[in-house]
């Protein structure tokens, strides 16, 4: 079997998983799927796992991140659809790369209100938002002081991005 014939079995049985069995039996099943799956695959496996809306699933995340030195925004779109929320993204911050450039990309799904044609028709139905709701300052003030520490072009341009989302500036 190829490599895509195989990622494309994975993600219909996962899909077949999600839509017949309760969220944390589905959650249990996908995952110990995706722990047992070669590193090479995983980028395209986690995908599976944005219809669990779970917080299992950024417990997950936090666990298995160290499987890959490529952070896509694969993984802050699944951290964005798994019920992401402040206290989670400042914790991240926290520890630093590569979970801080996950919760930077997912608080980019999270912020973004009139954008949603450029991303995908799942963030565009499920419309993400940070549940515990921060008050504004809040959120910026800390990702300032991240910036301190973390200043290369991919953090200052999304935490530029997720500032201007949560003030609402239009370009």
């Amino acid at each position: 079997m190829d490599d895509r014939t195989k990622i494309d079995d994975f993600l219909e049985r996962a899909s077949v998983i999600s839509d017949t069995l309760d969220k944390d039996e589905a959650f249990v099943l996908i995952s110990q799927e995706i722990d047992s799956c070669d590193n090479r695959f995983l980028h395209e496996y986690i995908t599976s796992l944005n219809q669990i809306r779970n917080e299992k699933v950024l417990d997950w995340i936090e666990i298995n991140v160290h499987r890959t030195t490529n952070i896509g925004l694969n993984w802050g779109h699944l951290a964005a659809s798994s019920l992401f929320n402040w206290r989670r993204a400042e914790k991240w911050l926290t520890l630093g790369r590569p979970l801080s450039l996950i919760a930077l990309d997912a608080l980019i799904f999270c912020t973004t209100v009139d954008e949603r044609l450029n991303q995908s028709p799942w963030m565009r139905k499920i419309n993400p938002r940070l549940l515990d709701n921060p008050q504004p300052d809040e959120v910026a003030k800390r990702l300032n002081e991240f910036l301190l520490g973390d200043n290369v072009h991919r953090t200052r341009t999304t935490i530029g991005k997720i500032i201007d989302n949560l003030f609402d500036v239009r370009a």
